[in-house]
């Protein structure tokens, strides 16, 4: 969708409005009953709450009671044979039980993250005593798990904000984001958070901090629908003809990237058997 006219300096850069996909917005827990220290702590992604900092030896954490029992059994036997352990078995059971202990923390720490991702059966509320919500602006669609050995695997829109900003644009200026809690559908992002009220505001924000220059709207995967939903609900907002008329005047483009415009099979499989997706 391009805005008919367009802005009236055409060599003008024009501001941009970054909409992103499902599970591309950042997650942060605002407010937690289960722990109140993962208050501030950012919920999606955190790979350190996922233990993914221990993969490299994932098959070795999951020693289990029976295997310790046994190797002290074993540890007893022959301190009453030679009379004396030469510490070996014994570093090996410590060595095992440290391990285990290890594996019950990231699994106690697992299930927590779980804890405050998930919703309740309704797929609408959070859990009682959670408040979890989106990163405000381009730090919440820059990288999921910001760092310098987790960017590369993490990264959203991060490789494209650096991109703008080497050409002069500005966070806050005439560069923003808006991210969203893609757990729950449009319609309460509004009645809960406000958010399409809010992103009129931003757009509005970035149109007259750029010289009254329409915003390009530049979104991703399901965040292509969340923009055309926006746009739907600016003309149920303010009436068709004043709706249209707001969005000639402030949207000079709709730039969709990879837009599930005709659905999208892959839900199917996620709904049947899961998606790591690709992590």
């Amino acid at each position: 969708m391009t805005k008919q006219g367009g802005s009236s300096n055409p060599r003008q850069r024009k501001p941009v409005l970054i909409i992103p996909g499902f599970m591309s917005s950042a997650l942060t827990i605002e407010k937690s009953s289960i722990d109140p220290t993962w208050e501030g702590k950012r919920l999606w992604l955190n790979l350190f709450s996922l233990g993914f900092h221990s993969l490299q030896i994932g098959g070795v954490l999951r020693k289990n009671e029976d295997q310790i029992r046994k190797m002290e059994e074993a540890n007893k036997m022959i301190d009453s044979k030679v009379g004396r352990n030469n510490g070996t078995l014994g570093a090996s059971v410590k060595s095992s039980r440290d391990l285990h202990l290890e594996y019950l923390k990231q699994v106690e720490c697992k299930s927590k993250w779980v804890e405050h991702i998930r919703l309740q059966p309704d797929m609408i509320h959070e859990n009682e005593g959670v408040v979890v919500r989106p990163i405000p602006g381009t730090a919440g669609v820059d990288y999921l798990t910001p760092g310098a050995l987790t960017e590369n695997m993490s990264y959203v829109f991060g490789p494209v904000l650096k991109l703008l900003q080497s050409v002069g644009y500005k966070n806050g200026i005439d560069l923003d984001a808006a991210p969203y809690d893609w757990r729950i559908p449009p319609s309460e992002l509004q009645s809960r958070d406000q958010y399409f009220t809010n992103t009129m505001k931003t757009i509005e924000q970035l149109y007259y901090q750029s010289n009254d220059t329409p915003v390009v709207i530049l979104c991703h995967s399901m965040g292509c629908k969340t923009a055309h939903y926006l746009f739907n609900f600016v003309l149920k907002q303010l009436g068709a003809i004043s709706g249209q008329s707001w969005l000639n005047k402030h949207i000079d483009a709709y730039v969709p990237v990879g837009a599930p415009h005709v659905g999208a099979p892959k839900t199917i499989r996620a709904m049947m058997v899961g998606d790591k997706m690709g992590l």
